[in-house]
């Protein structure tokens, strides 16, 4: 019996290996016109026009919502419920060293300071603009039972939330029904909140609802000078409420060379990096949309000039100069 044998040229040839390319990552591409018809399609309808008057007039009544989205993103980049400075034990601490985890060590070791500053453990507290809740749940931790006290909606959800054993009083300081809570805490507290505050309307409201004996522990920055500033309470005018309304100082405590490494650390980052970014932002722009950045380059100016001013807010040099951060214990006369 003999086999079969097919000749080379009839055998079926080898079929090579398919080569399989990866998926391309799609990579979004801009073009001039339909930035320009994005643009002039608003700009020159009747409807939008309307609706960009329409929010302009209503931007204060609007503007408090955009700010309960910048705490909460505050809170994403600091996961440590805290939206106050933090406090140095190291006043030379070099921002280069620093790291997001130091900025919360020392939001935590400025917390303990005003806790230890309390009166009684067995009063009631009132933490007013409470923040996101990092003081309250320290004072929790310590023994004391704090109602944090706060205006905005997403603070008081949150609080609630993460803290279900700690009462919220959602509302201003200066709303606050003073019947329901006369003479009611041993300890207030304002961390960083008293520069919002309206003096001669709160003033007698902390006096109303702290008990006989209590305190009022508050941390926050003041003017050296006069000033147009409206962020803050001059220094000198602030004590002479004080003397005016029955209030007495019984500590204070300068801390402005403590909480000066947060803003050296912040003022790193806004100039190695935020302007620089938004430099080369602008000027990729303008290498590959000439005419769309030559339309928009007033806009572009009016932003550099506010992020230089803004940057300018936190240059620990000019701090030091024009304010200084305190930390206070008010009594009743």
């Amino acid at each position: 019996m003999t086999t079969a044998t097919l000749p080379l040229s009839d055998l079926p040839s080898v079929v090579p290996p398919v080569e399989i390319q990866p998926p391309q990552p799609h990579v979004r591409k801009t073009s001039a016109w339909p930035l320009l018809r994005s643009v002039l399609g608003r700009v020159l309808h009747p409807a939008h026009l309307w609706k960009a008057a329409v929010m302009q007039y209503h931007r204060k009544a609007t503007k408090r919502l955009y700010d309960d989205h910048r705490l909460e993103l505050y809170n994403k980049i600091l996961p440590s419920d805290f939206l106050h400075y933090a406090y140095f034990d190291c006043t030379s601490t070099e921002p280069e060293s620093m790291s997001l985890s130091s900025i919360t060590t020392g939001q935590a070791r400025y917390a303990q300071l005003l806790i230890d500053l309390a009166g009684d453990v067995a009063d009631p507290v009132l933490d007013v603009g409470c923040g996101m809740g990092g003081l309250s749940r320290m004072l929790t931790d310590r023994g004391f039972s704090p109602t944090a006290l706060t205006p905005d909606k997403i603070q008081a959800a949150y609080i609630a939330k993460m803290q279900p054993g700690t009462p919220v009083i959602r509302c201003k300081l200066e709303k606050l029904p003073t019947a329901d809570h006369t003479c009611k805490y041993g300890t207030l507290f304002t961390a960083e909140s008293l520069q919002y505050l309206k003096l001669d309307l709160a003033l007698p409201i902390l006096a109303d609802i702290l008990k006989p004996g209590g305190k009022w522990v508050a941390c926050d920055y003041f003017q050296n000078h006069q000033s147009t500033d409206k962020t803050c309470h001059n220094w000198e005018h602030f004590q002479q409420r004080l003397a005016q309304t029955g209030w007495t100082i019984t500590h204070q405590t300068d801390i402005t060379a403590n909480v000066m490494p947060t803003l050296a650390f912040l003022h790193m980052l806004a100039t190695r990096f935020g302007l620089p970014l938004l430099n080369f932002t602008t000027l990729r722009l303008r290498r590959k949309q000439p005419g769309i950045h030559h339309l928009l380059s007033g806009l572009f100016e009016i932003v550099q000039g506010v992020a230089t001013d803004n940057v300018g807010l936190i240059d620990p040099a000019q701090f030091a100069r024009d304010r200084r951060y305190m930390m206070l214990v008010m009594e009743r006369a």
